[in-house]
């Protein structure tokens, strides 16, 4: 209710004082002139409308935090910098690299561990020896512990949740690139979360001759289409008891509606308005004959509307069916040749992600940190360096460097976050902070000795996920062009 302030004269000494509305300020004598009162007005109260979003609505504020290299790439790079770190330290660095991966390793275990031992009961694929009997209300349990661990482990990893607002535009009512529309209910799922990793929009390289007529006929450029290097998507419909995990590869970010199970295919607006005309149209003609010859008169035009317009029916009918072929043949090829990873198999490779990053993380700042120290103390040997000396910045500044590092050596602009490899290092002892927040670590040496001994090599692990996970290869959109032409050779017709 909203209070609204009046004056009443003096007719209004005939209402009664103990009217509802009505609140007098202070007794009114009967000699005295009008008094002024306060009267409540009921103003019906708006329900607030909620900001339309845009069907082409991209991330909000999208922030790259994957660096585009691999391990064995940062390592590499960083040996190979010049006036960085000195002849004893890049002949050591290998082995203490072998100890970071120890301890990144040792970290993840037991996270992979309760990752699996959640995922168990809901486990779509499982395959083991049924032991024991869970209720629904135990399985829920376990998808909601399930995807808040989930939740951390790509946030370490670098990947970006897709906010409710960005998926609920992205999955409305759309046209697809086949011409087709597209949506999916909502309300259909009770679990629909989307995370993504390296978002990126490929050059787009046409042929001399198409820009020149481009050109003369002052075609407006093409717009290059944007793909995300990764998605993981966890899918749960209603009245089911099974989590779906998914991760799909070069997705396009206007078909996110090919990673789910259940969509819908219809024509467009434009489409079933051009179909009823033309069966209007025909079945005018029809009638039209119909009423011709039973009231015996010559009219030969409304037979040829008639086959006209039906011709012209059917064959837009037969564009749309090509249409939704070609947009199912699509989807066909998405969930065969893009998908990288299922429901197990692919919490694994999810951890096996984060600690990847953590390692280049980890790598990356002990680095700088080190490297940061005045001329004298890079004369000296590693046994000999103080702590006191190697690194005396704060984070924001370290960040910064790393960040115009990844700039200069790979082109990408990436957010670089070192929270997380400062803790494990003050954990182990090699990292210290002054009173001004200043960091300081401890020579090469020494720190090595804080880590875990291994006396594993890192060399398989690095060349395994080099081979599955680099993006060192230069992409643009004739790659992709190439890659799709090979996979129409494939596909159920």
């Amino acid at each position: 209710m909203s209070a609204v302030i009046g004056h009443v004269g003096k007719k209004a000494e005939a209402e009664p004082a103990s009217s509802p509305a009505t609140i007098p300020l202070r007794p009114k004598p009967a000699e005295e002139g009008p008094a002024t009162t306060i009267r409540l007005v009921k103003v019906p109260k708006e329900e607030p409308k909620l900001p339309e979003v845009p069907r082409d609505a991209t991330v909000t504020e999208y922030v790259e935090k994957f660096i585009p290299l691999t391990r064995s790439s940062v390592v590499r790079n960083l040996l190979q910098e010049k006036n960085f770190l000195t002849d004893e330290e890049i002949q050591k660095f290998d082995s203490f690299a072998l100890s970071l991966d120890a301890a990144v390793v040792s970290r993840y275990h037991v996270a992979l561990q309760d990752l699996k031992s959640l995922f168990d009961p809901i486990n779509p694929d499982k395959d083991t020896v049924k032991t024991r009997a869970w209720t629904r209300r135990e399985r829920l349990d376990n998808e909601f512990w399930l995807i808040q661990k989930l939740a951390a482990i790509m946030e370490k990893a670098n990947f970006q949740e897709l906010p409710r607002t960005q998926v609920e535009s992205a999955l409305a009512e759309h046209t697809a690139g086949e011409g087709v529309m597209v949506s999916v209910d909502l309300n259909r799922y009770d679990i629909l979360r989307y995370w993504v990793l390296g978002k990126e929009t490929p050059a787009v390289i046409e042929p001399w001759y198409t820009s020149l007529y481009a050109r003369i006929m002052k075609r407006p450029p093409v717009i290059p289409s944007e793909f995300y290097k990764r998605v993981v998507v966890a899918v749960r419909l209603k009245k089911d008891d099974k989590l779906i995990l998914k991760a799909f590869k070069e997705v396009p970010v206007n078909a996110l509606e090919q990673l789910l199970p259940d969509g819908k295919v219809v024509m467009s607006k434009l489409d079933r308005g051009i179909l009823t005309a033309s069966l209007g149209l025909a079945g005018a003609g029809v009638v039209s004959k119909i009423v011709a010859y039973m009231a015996h008169v010559h009219m030969e035009w409304s037979l040829m509307v008639t086959l006209v317009t039906g011709l012209f029916g059917f064959r837009w009918w037969t564009v749309y069916k090509n249409r939704r072929n070609d947009y199912l043949l699509q989807l066909s090829r998405m969930l065969y040749f893009k998908n990288i990873a299922n429901n197990r198999g692919l919490l694994t490779l999810l951890v096996d992600r984060a600690e990847d990053e953590l390692f280049k993380e980890l790598a990356l700042t002990y680095a700088f940190l080190l490297t940061n120290r005045p001329p004298s103390a890079a004369l000296l040997p590693s046994a000999q360096q103080k702590s006191s000396e190697l690194g005396a910045m704060t984070q924001s500044k370290l960040e910064d460097k790393v960040e115009d590092w990844v700039l200069k050596k790979t082109g990408s602009k990436v957010k670089f976050d070192a929270t997380e490899a400062l803790q494990l290092f003050t954990s182990y002892g090699i990292l210290s902070t002054d009173a001004e927040k200043k960091l300081f670590v401890q020579p090469l040496l020494a720190a090595q000795n804080y880590l875990p001994v291994t006396t594993q090599t890192a060399t398989p692990r690095e060349q395994d996920f080099d081979s599955v996970e680099a993006f060192e290869y230069e992409e643009s959109a004739e790659g992709y062009q190439k890659e799709a032409k090979k996979q129409r050779l494939f596909g159920w017709f």
